[in-house]
């Protein structure tokens, strides 16, 4: 299995985890981008992120991860389903470094959607100066338990994957918290994402049993279709559309996750907004 999240737990000891490689996830995402390596490298860790905090959550339909700011990363977003299909893009400006240190006014959101119209959860924390510290901020703050993460991308090998802890309800000792944090913190970030769990997490507290779970397969999925193209072209309606035509020679559509082209000719355009034409 190539791209997968794997949870586990320590028997005795109120302390859990998970760890995911995403490698074809994260290469297709950059398949046919060609913003800056920085942008780049923040897409491998939301996406590591996202599937790490997956392993937490029961029952969602949908998990959303993104920044926005006024300052040079205007949106960073991955979205996953709970059936495992992951999805990510950024908007930036163009020409200026990217990185979490000078975006002012930045926030954090994670959006939990039950679906089947039941309200959505959001939680919000101001954005660190890594993505890493963010979410670790996020479990402080709004989840109210602490946690360790550890994203690890490599964007000229198109490699990501990370490890992740959380500390539960229960006595921990400071000290037992602080050894385990260290074990995934220390060396380098390949040798974290070849290491063998079934031989590393038992070494972090020998004398304790650690259990892990099945491996959860994940995918890149992107939920664009040329049906919802063709609905919000028509919520922009008639005028807009015969506009671009006529300037432009057809509407021409690109998917931001999956750069998927969508092209209107003239007579596509027509029959769109046809009258009666049903949009399904």
């Amino acid at each position: 299995m190539t791209d997968f999240s794997q949870s586990f737990y320590w028997e005795t000891l109120p302390l859990r985890g998970a760890r995911c490689r995403l490698d074809d996830i994260y290469a297709r995402v950059l398949r046919g981008f060609s913003g800056p390596e920085g942008v780049a490298k923040l897409l491998g860790e939301v996406l590591v992120g996202l599937a790490l905090l997956a392993t937490t959550q029961k029952n969602y339909e949908r998990l959303i991860m993104q920044t926005q700011s006024k300052g040079p990363l205007k949106l960073l977003v991955a979205e996953m389903t709970a059936a495992g299909g992951m999805r990510a893009y950024g908007r930036w400006e163009e020409g200026a470094t990217v990185d979490f240190s000078n975006l002012p006014d930045a926030l954090l959101a994670i959006t939990v959607d039950m679906g089947m119209d039941r309200d959505r959860y959001q939680g919000l924390v101001a954005l660190r100066e890594t993505l890493t510290a963010s979410l670790n901020a996020y479990f402080t703050e709004s989840v109210q338990s602490p946690a360790y993460f550890r994203l690890a991308v490599d964007v000229a090998a198109q490699q990501a994957g990370g490890y992740f802890l959380q500390r539960l309800p229960g006595v921990l000792r400071v000290e037992d918290w602080r050894v385990a944090t260290q074990f995934i913190a220390i060396g380098s970030d390949q040798s974290l994402l070849k290491a063998q769990p079934e031989q590393f997490l038992p070494e972090i507290f020998p004398e304790e049993s650690v259990r892990l779970h099945t491996e959860q397969p994940l995918t890149f999925s992107c939920s664009c279709s040329r049906k919802r193209v063709e609905r919000m072209l028509v919520s922009l309606g008639q005028a807009e559309a015969e506009e671009t035509l006529a300037t432009e020679g057809a509407v021409i559509v690109t998917c931001e996750y999956c750069h998927e082209v969508y092209r209107f000719a003239d007579t596509d355009i027509a029959l769109l907004f046809a009258a009666g034409k049903p949009l399904h």
